[in-house]
């Protein structure tokens, strides 16, 4: 029989972590915060990453330092913080490889549905259809007209092999109904060179590092791969407007914890990185690359949005029998 002290000492104890949640909320942060960038330094998500870090850093009142950990496409730094003390001392920025790599490749150290607590997106990332000039194709139904009279003629490159740029391209050869061959590199830069020289025909590349090649006309920009058509190019149509039906592929960089990191830290987290990313200055610095700003960032819209991807580009691995060893 239960007694009544028994039934009080235990509503005492049940009280107590709701009691600690304001104090824990307002302790944190008490010492600097390491964010993952599981990428070597200078690249898309590395730069946005430190574009982030810093107003973060003044709003919370320390520091947050960038540590690089690329290898393994992303995974060895990931890894880390899926391992991590779930404190909110150890944050990653996760990409659409933190999510496609686990139908990609073996033996990925982490469940990304099961080992990270979302906490908000950075920005969406839309990627822009462009071909060489001396393709004969102005528009996508002509680009997808010809290759259709030209089967396997057509290839296109990526960034590498899985990429988000590369089940771009797969995802636009399935819902077209069109042969294009893949050609991976070793980076964005690399397979920009080859388009621009003509080796290749085309590529979904993200809009920064394209936007001088389409401005002094050596690529042929014909659509954005978002949902919405992107202020810095306002005048190309999205996919979705050149006749290719419910076409949607951006890229996305979030922050993320350990799983298990309470709540109110969580909360935190995202209270900050919302009023960081409501600043003009990084806002409109945002915009001049190309970046779109979610509409709701709430961590549950992360979550989301990894779901999504999960059904599907795993749906495309499978169907296109991509393999990475």
């Amino acid at each position: 029989m239960i007694t009544k002290r028994a039934l009080l000492r235990y509503a005492a104890a049940a009280a107590v972590p709701l009691l600690a949640r304001p104090a824990l909320a307002a302790a944190y942060p008490d010492r600097p915060i390491r964010l993952v960038v599981p990428f070597t330094p200078g690249g898309g998500a590395d730069t946005l990453a430190r574009m982030v870090a810093q107003p973060m850093t003044e709003k919370l009142g320390q520091s947050i330092v960038v540590e690089n950990r690329p290898g393994g496409g992303t995974t060895i730094g990931s890894g880390m913080i899926a391992r991590a003390a779930p404190d909110g001392y150890s944050l990653l920025v996760g990409t659409g490889s933190l999510v496609i790599n686990q139908f990609l490749l073996p033996n990925v150290p982490y469940d990304f549905n099961k080992d990270f607590a979302p906490i908000g997106l950075f920005a969406r990332i839309p990627f822009v259809l462009v071909v060489n000039p001396t393709l004969p194709v102005k528009s996508v139904p002509e680009l997808v007209a010809y290759a259709k009279q030209n089967p396997g003629k057509v290839n296109f490159a990526s960034y590498g092999m899985g990429s988000p740029a590369h089940l771009t391209g797969e995802l636009f050869a399935r819902m077209a109904g069109i042969q294009i061959e893949h050609i991976a590199y070793n980076g964005t830069a690399p397979a920009l060179v080859d388009v621009v020289a003509g080796r290749v025909g085309m590529m979904f590349s993200t809009i920064l590092p394209a936007a001088p090649q389409i401005e002094d006309g050596r690529l042929r920009a014909l659509a954005v791969t978002s949902d919405k058509r992107v202020p810095v190019l306002s005048s190309l149509p999205t996919m979705m407007e050149a006749g290719v039906t419910d076409f949607e592929s951006t890229g996305w960089n979030g922050l993320l914890a350990p799983a298990g990191t309470p709540q109110p830290i969580v909360g935190r987290l995202n209270e900050e990185l919302l009023k960081t990313l409501a600043e003009p200055k990084l806002m409109q610095e945002l915009h001049s690359q190309g970046h779109i700003l979610p509409k709701s960032n709430r961590p549950e819209d992360l979550r989301d949005l990894m779901k999504v991807e999960a059904a599907k580009w795993s749906k495309i691995i499978r169907e296109a029998k991509i393999t990475v060893d």
